[in-house]
């Protein structure tokens, strides 16, 4: 009886592992990367343009980022979706960049949100400290 519990116990244990050291990893990917300070949206008759301040509140340097700015209607749904790119690239621990990113002028745009995302590492998890 006491061989079965031990064959169990070892086939068992490595699985326990994998599955404790990724729930860990997976909490870890989820803590906040960027910090969204401030965004200021100005509008012409031709275009309609957000600029921007972000901290990386990481703990390491940051590259290759790119700003999503996602334009919706007053229900929220999408109507166009730009890119552009941090001011600062590399982006270091603790410091702040600017960004610009404009669409032509829409008057069906009445909302925004602006993401992170990182070339090869996929979405940053961003707290919006926006007042």
């Amino acid at each position: 009886m006491r061989e079965v519990l031990s064959r169990i116990a070892a086939a068992v244990a490595p699985v326990m592992l994998f599955i404790v050291f990724s729930a860990v990893h997976g909490k870890a990917q989820a803590r906040a990367s960027m910090e969204l300070l401030e965004t200021k949206q100005t509008a012409t008759q031709t275009s309609l343009e957000i600029e921007g301040q972000v901290k990386n509140i990481s703990p390491r340097e940051v590259s290759g980022v790119t700003v999503v700015c996602d334009f919706m209607d007053a229900n929220g749904k999408s109507i166009k979706r730009e890119q552009s790119h941090l001011d600062t690239d590399p982006l270091g621990p603790n410091k702040t960049s600017t960004f610009k990113i404009s669409t032509p002028y829409n008057a069906g745009i009445k909302r925004f949100n602006v993401t992170f995302a990182q070339m090869f590492g996929g979405p940053l998890v961003t707290k919006d400290s926006r007042k």
